[in-house]
């Protein structure tokens, strides 16, 4: 028994070693013309240190199945150990040695860690292979059988030691099934480093630390990163097939102008310092003058009759990372999937924050969560953001709920950092997620004990009213522009109907803004970036989903709101709330935004395909 123990830990020290010694190395020192910044001493340990946090799940992937062997040749001794773990070590060292190499030779051309859209390259070697070389395909291949050989030349050394401990056969019924047991636990145990202890699921993010891409893949391990993207495997372009080509244009090209001259002027200046607060489940259900509950969001309301109100804006899809897209990219929420998930696709999206930072500003990204939940870190980073801070860059005493570091706090953090920019003179912008208006809704505040979820908005309300009155009496506040709004609509607790769910607000305040006014025109989410870049004055021609609702080109204005597999097309006659998989509308029958919706999704799915 002891000696199956020693194996399996010898089997996943060996692979542990594989990464770290020759892996790691060798895609750090191949790629290594890939870095654009000056690489320091603390960059090589934090690689190692947070590539650990991927390798052992690649280790107990790799584990398992001798695991398992060991296991049942243990209880069922019914063939050669040897040779049947000698076959799997062969195949697994062939496959190892693919992708290793792969990743490592093919990084300076893609610049994106190997997935599993590369075997799409499998169905046409012949068209791969005419771009190279025959000397670099033979040298490829022989950088394959190397890597490949070294890992079986290890998977011979563990065996042999296994071996010559003396194979352990499991005698009697008793010892059968303490082996059983034990091969049941240590499952588990790889299981658990597989998926991880957290709220949310492993992914390649966990080996992401900072905003140099290329260290980022250099610790992210290439055998994980594949494996995982199976996962994430879509066909796009066989989605959302409703029209002919021809028509599918006749229907969209009104409906997205991508130029235009803005016919009304909401800023004092071209070149504002920017505050984008995207304001967790943010919705017109907790807004008086919108219809919602009164006495949550006091402030809130106070300041919107300072400032710039959109009040006809609908989110552009029911979760936060797709919320996040919305705003920051201004592409459209997906009603099967999410972008998101897709982190090879990132970098090609458009992005507000790096848009921006080809304008001299210094970006920021704030959350007092982990940003390694759901890609966040990826998307921050291809965004465009220079510096990201997250819940482990502040004190462990701080204030924290069920998802991380509770906004007061944070506010109180990006007060003080403007404090530190305005004193240096920076032009910046931030984009501040907030977290605590979320289930499970426990805050340190009481205001509306009998509401917990209300409360919770209460309390974010309330560090967001002390927070713009400490600004207003700064010397920021005069060249300051703060958007506010929400990432989608609050779906716990009251049942309303589909329509109101993505009802948001978006809210311009600060010195920066020429006077207040209400603005009813009827807009999507995804309109913010294309909206506040007209008002600067900027090209937006890129972020093709996004229109200035203020400019001359506005001429049909609608919004869409996309769920699990339906969508909610909203124009200034009504809505259709239609479902995709009945392909029959629930609400609010009409052919016109039935066809506007489909539309749009045939072309957002051929643009999802192309990325």
């Amino acid at each position: 028994m002891v000696t199956f123990l020693i194996f399996i830990l010898s089997y996943y020290c060996l692979c542990l070693l594989f990464f770290g010694v020759v892996q790691r190395p060798m895609f750090c020192i191949y790629n290594r013309k890939s870095n654009t910044e000056p690489l320091r001493g603390t960059d090589i340990i934090q690689v190692y240190s947070y590539g650990f946090r991927t390798d052992r799940i690649a280790a107990a992937y790799l584990t398992a199945i001798p695991m398992l062997i060991c296991a049942v040749h243990a209880i069922v001794p019914l063939f050669s150990l040897p040779v049947v773990l000698g076959i799997y070590n062969a195949i697994i060292a062939l496959a190892l040695g693919l992708i290793v190499s792969s990743d490592t030779l093919l990084y300076r051309f893609w610049q994106f860690k190997l997935d599993a859209s590369a075997l799409a390259y499998l169905k046409s070697i012949r068209g791969a292979m005419a771009s190279v070389s025959t000397w670099y395909v033979i040298g490829a291949l022989a950088v394959v059988l190397v890597i490949g050989g070294i890992f079986f030349l290890g998977t011979l050394a563990v065996t042999g030691i296994y071996t010559h401990l003396g194979t352990f056969i499991a005698n009697g019924w008793i010892m059968k099934c303490v082996t059983a047991l034990s091969a049941i636990i240590i499952a588990g145990l790889l299981f658990a480093i597989v998926r991880g202890l957290g709220r949310r699921p492993n992914s390649p993010s966990k080996s992401y630390f900072g905003t140099n891409i290329y260290l980022n893949h250099c610790a992210v391990n290439p055998v994980y990163n594949f494996i995982y993207s199976f996962s994430m495997m879509d066909d796009f372009r066989k989605q959302f097939r409703e029209f002919t080509e021809e028509k599918c244009d006749k229907i969209y090209a009104p409906l997205f102008p991508l130029t235009g001259k803005p016919t009304v002027e909401l800023l004092n200046t071209p070149r504002p310092n920017i505050l984008f607060i995207v304001w967790e489940s943010l919705c017109a259900r907790f807004i008086e003058p919108l219809g919602g509950q009164s006495n949550v969001l006091v402030n809130f309301e106070r300041l919107a009759k300072e400032g710039v109100f959109f009040t006809h804006c609908d989110a552009g899809n029911t979760r936060t990372p797709q919320g996040l897209i919305c705003l920051l990219s201004g592409y459209l929420g997906q009603p099967t999937t999410t972008l998101m998930r897709y982190t090879r696709k990132l970098p090609t999206l458009p992005a507000l924050p790096r848009t921006l930072k080809k304008e001299g500003y210094h970006t920021t990204a704030l959350h007092g969560g982990d940003l390694s939940i759901f890609h966040k870190w990826d998307y921050y980073v291809a965004a465009g953001h220079d510096r990201l801070v997250q819940e482990c860059d502040f004190p462990a005493d701080s204030i924290k709920g069920k998802w991380g570091i509770h906004d007061g706090v944070l506010f109180d953090w990006l007060f003080d950092d403007i404090m530190d920019k305005t004193r240096r003179g920076e032009r910046w912008y931030t984009t501040f997620q907030t977290l605590s208006s979320h289930e499970e809704f426990k805050v340190p505040y009481n205001r509306l004990p009998d509401d917990e979820i209300a409360n919770s908005y209460a309390y974010v309300d309330d560090a967001f009213g002390r927070f713009i009155d400490r600004l207003k009496a700064t010397p920021a506040w005069d060249n300051l522009l703060i958007v506010c709004t929400g990432d989608h609509g609050c779906y716990y607790g009251e049942q309303l109907p589909r329509e109101k769910y993505p009802h948001i607000p978006v809210l311009l305040l600060g010195g920066a803004v020429k006077k207040p006014m209400e603005i009813d025109t009827i807009m999507s989410q995804t309109d913010i970036a294309a909206t506040l870049l007209g008002q600067m004055g900027l090209p937006h021609e890129d972020f093709i989903f996004s229109r200035d609702i203020l400019a001359d080109t506005y001429t049909m204005p609608f919004s869409i709101h996309t769920y699990n597999n339906g969508f909610i097309v909203r124009d200034p006659r009504g809505f259709t709330n239609y479902d995709n998989v009945s392909q029959t509308p629930i609400a609010g029958a009409d052919p016109r935004r039935e066809e506007i919706g489909k539309a749009i999704l045939q072309k957002l799915y051929d643009d999802l395909s192309k990325r």
